[in-house]
């Protein structure tokens, strides 16, 4: 493991050790959606009109993963549509319009003006709010995510069930 732990009296036992770490795994993913609601409702990350922004983001069903649709969309290089919100959100084509609208409205997305179809993706503005959550959320954690993060690992590998490519060409 990636820290001494003591687990008597099945020491030497795979089980036991598969169940150690989903214990440890629970415990930080529980800690970490607490941060990550935290994070959200303090919104330490923006200010002005972004703060206002986010607020929203926070208070609507569907806002969040609109955005996220949306920043997937810029990171891949690509457009996302009102049938792949309406597909992904499960939601109503009023509904996805309507975010749609409200994030026009922020300056949060951009239209493809090339397409007759109404394609749209993350604005730059857009993305650099999300970086900045993105750094505050992940990136300079500390040893304990790292932990974490190799707990999980170490989880998996020893759930997996008959390895995997990446496994065999390693052995």
């Amino acid at each position: 493991m990636n820290k001494q732990f003591k687990v008597d009296p099945c020491i030497d036992s795979v089980e036991c050790i598969k169940d150690y770490l989903f214990d440890q795994i629970k415990q930080v993913v529980a800690e970490r959606e607490i941060e990550i609601f935290q994070m959200q409702t303090q919104n330490k990350y923006t200010s002005g009109k972004d703060n206002e922004f986010v607020n929203w983001l926070n208070s609507s069903t569907y806002a969040r993963c609109f955005s996220r649709i949306t920043l997937r969309a810029s990171l891949q290089d690509r457009w996302a549509s009102i049938s792949e919100v309406r597909t992904t959100l499960r939601c109503d084509d009023k509904t996805a319009r309507n975010m749609y609208q409200k994030f026009m409205d922020y300056q949060m997305i951009e239209r493809d003006k090339t397409s007759e179809k109404l394609l749209f993706k993350a604005t730059s503005h857009g993305m650099k709010i999300f970086d900045r959550y993105v750094e505050l959320l992940y990136c300079n954690r500390g040893e304990g995510l790292y932990d974490h993060i190799v707990d999980l690992l170490q989880y998996m590998k020893l759930t997996r069930k008959g390895g995997s490519d990446y496994q065999e060409k390693r052995e």
